[in-house]
């Protein structure tokens, strides 16, 4: 009788201690949000509260290491009743919330005041920093943040050797301080976001993703519905869609959107009937020789060559802006030998986004090649491919030009399942906001190969005419329990 007690006392104590354990880690696995001073300064008349929010690196392991991620709240005008908006940025890899340069205001960098104005009327904006990018801790990122001079100069002489060898001891540095990689994924970003509503109190929000943010906030869909009352996803890239697969053509496409823009246009048909011919030749003529420009940077005056592959990033990067109506007049000049506009464009790609002046087009965010390594180039078929890029012509040059295929071996991780890449299926009402030069092309062109639309029965898409991907969030939008509408002030659509 003594020893059953004992063992049932046993039993209960040893019943408690393993509660206590349990309590325990779900006390640490809860998601936390630490205050922090705001380095931002808003206009008059306007307020942002900033914070930290700490989760665990592996949720399956809560007791592990702890990831910290910016995260920063415009507040609504008025005492805000209606759900935020939580914005989920590009890249992989964008970081909002960090300024270019040592003492800048990235919200002023960015604009955030003015193009937030609207929502802000009667909604806080949330803007939360991806894990292992800017803003985060971890931060996976292998080169010196590009701001000062002196590591701007550094990383334009890195070669690709180089570049390998610095890849290469950045992924073993990561191992050392066994920093798991495989919990840096789109997936884990998602369940960042609903830790994040858990952590603000909030049981519903709204999405806003921009490029790469719009497949995050998919995969928010996909594993948090219940949580997202709507979702504005602006230049739509869902998991079904392989931009290494299928670059070449997805390039072209978009050229031969400016091709057709121009012939329906009476004045464009006029000034350049042989446009197609122009722009491939003026590409042809750069790889054979390629243009020398002197950018004016913030750094001072920078030599640059402009050859093929360099030139085609140039227009590429005028039609994500909303600049592919200059592309006849760009082209057209550089065969007469004036570079003044090709000049100016290069000189806002390399100012925002780089990749002009360095020896070679570089890939040194973590995040980046954690995520596409493992989402998107684990599943691209190489001969396929391969043989899209030489049937493609100047189309083809900056798939060429990938990373992807020499630094994903060196950056070692694991292929995503197959279920990832499955279409989401989801009913919450959603506007898919498209470009007419988005990079992929505009979602109602793919839909039947998507299903996108199926998958997701109150969506609406609405494409804007003439525009890539550079479209601010200042526009209106609503969205009911049966869909979404936009309104877009014309002037957006010129």
């Amino acid at each position: 009788m003594w020893h059953k007690l004992s063992m049932a006392r046993l039993c209960w104590r040893g019943g408690l201690a393993a509660f206590l354990i349990i309590l325990a880690g779900s006390a640490v696995a809860a998601p936390r949000l630490e205050r922090e001073r705001c380095s931002f300064k808003p206009p008059r008349g306007d307020r942002v509260e900033c914070f930290v929010l700490i989760v665990p690196e592996n949720r399956e392991q809560p007791e592990g290491r702890e990831v910290r991620l910016k995260v920063a709240v415009l507040k609504a005008k008025r005492t805000a009743g209606a759900e935020p908006m939580v914005y989920l940025s590009g890249g992989p890899g964008d970081a909002p919330l960090v300024a270019s340069s040592p003492g800048a205001d990235a919200l002023a960098e960015g604009d955030w005041w003015n193009e937030t104005a609207n929502i802000r009327r009667k909604r806080d904006v949330v803007i939360v920093s991806q894990r292992g990018a800017g803003g985060a801790t971890p931060n996976l990122d292998c080169f010196d943040p590009r701001t000062s001079e002196p590591a701007k100069a550094r990383r334009r002489a890195v070669t690709e050797e180089q570049e390998r060898e610095i890849l290469t001891r950045c992924r073993a540095s990561l191992d050392r301080r066994k920093i798991d990689l495989a919990m840096y994924t789109t997936p884990a970003l998602a369940d960042d976001v609903a830790d994040l509503a858990a952590a603000m109190s909030l049981s519903r929000f709204n999405i806003y993703g921009v490029s790469y943010g719009t497949r995050w906030g998919l995969e928010v869909m996909r594993r948090h519905s219940n949580l997202v009352r709507a979702a504005v996803l602006d230049g739509v890239y869902p998991p079904q869609i392989n931009g290494e697969q299928n670059e070449p053509e997805i390039v072209r496409r978009a050229f031969e959107q400016l091709y057709t823009d121009c012939a329906n246009d009476a004045l464009c048909r006029e000034r350049y009937p042989g446009l197609r011919a122009t722009v491939e030749s003026s590409i042809e003529a750069a790889q054979g020789k390629p243009l020398e420009l002197k950018l004016q940077l913030e750094d001072g005056a920078q030599p640059v060559r402009l050859d093929g592959p360099k030139l085609l990033m140039v227009l590429l990067h005028m039609m994500r802006e909303g600049e592919a109506a200059l592309i006849p007049e760009t082209v057209g000049a550089i065969q007469r030998n004036d570079l003044r506009l090709v000049k100016m464009f290069a000189e806002d790609l390399e100012s925002n986004d780089g990749g002009l002046l360095e020896q070679n087009a570089q890939q040194f965010d973590g995040l980046y090649n954690s995520i596409e390594c493992r989402e998107t180039w684990a599943a691209v078929d190489r001969a396929a491919r391969r043989k899209q890029i030489e049937a493609s012509g100047v189309y083809g040059l900056t798939a060429k030009t990938s990373k992807s295929p020499a630094f994903c071996p060196v950056w070692r991780v694991a292929p995503a399942p197959a279920s990832e890449r499955q279409p989401v299926k989801a009913a919450t009402p959603t506007l898919l906001l498209s470009g007419t030069f988005d990079l992929p092309p505009p979602l109602s062109a793919t839909t039947t190969t998507t299903g996108t639309s199926a998958a997701m029965p109150t969506s609406q898409s609405a494409i804007l005419p003439r525009l890539g991907r550079s479209r601010p969030a200042s526009y209106e939008y609503d969205c009911s329990p049966t869909g979404c509408t936009s309104a877009v002030p014309e002037t957006r659509l010129g």
